[in-house]
C-alpha cells in the first residue's frame, strides 16, 4: 500500500484504500471491496480508428489499453466513469463496465492493474496479487 496519506475519499473503494494505508490489517477489506466494485476500463473497439466514448460489453471485440508500469504491462481501470474521463484528459474513450472480480477471470495472468491513475488513490495491483485474488475467489452457493 502507498505510504502517503490520500485526500478525502470519494468512493467506497477510496475508503477501503485509506483504511488499508492506515493499517495493513485492513488490506483484505480493500481487496474485497475492489473485487466487488464496478470498474471502468478504457478499451478500443476493434475496427474503429476513433473512440466514441461509449460503453462496450464482453460480446464486443475490443482491445484494452496497456501501460508499462514497473516492468510489467498493466491495464488502467477506474471505479467511476468521471475518473476514467478525467484520466482521458478530454478524449472520448470507449470503455468496458464490469465487476472487478469478472475482469480478473478474463485478464491475462501476466497483467497488472493500474487502479484509479491520476487520483490520490492510485494503486498498482501486480500480477502476483491478482493471481492470489483469483485463487481466493470462490462461488457462494445459497443454502
Amino acid at each position: 500500500m502507498k505510504t502517503t496519506q490520500p485526500d478525502k475519499p470519494e468512493t467506497p473503494l477510496d475508503e477501503a484504500f485509506i483504511s488499508a494505508v492506515k493499517d495493513r490489517k485492513f488490506a483484505n477489506f480493500f481487496y474485497d471491496t475492489f473485487l466487488n466494485t464496478v470498474i471502468y476500463m478504457p478499451v478500443r473497439k476493434e475496427g474503429h480508428e476513433q473512440a466514441l466514448g461509449v460503453e462496450l460489453d464482453l460480446q464486443d471485440k475490443f482491445f484494452p489499453y496497456f501501460l508499462n508500469l514497473e516492468n510489467e504491462r498493466a491495464v488502467p481501470v477506474f471505479d467511476s466513469l468521471e475518473r476514467l474521463e478525467s484520466w482521458g484528459e478530454g478524449q472520448k474513450l470507449d470503455y468496458l463496465k464490469i465487476k472487478a472480480h469478472l475482469l480478473l477471470k478474463i485478464l491475462d495472468s501476466t497483467m497488472s492493474i493500474f487502479l484509479n491513475g491520476g487520483t490520490p488513490f492510485e494503486y498498482v495491483l501486480k500480477s502476483e496479487i491478482i493471481e492470489l485474488l483469483r485463487k481466493s475467489m470462490r462461488p457462494i452457493n445459497p443454502t
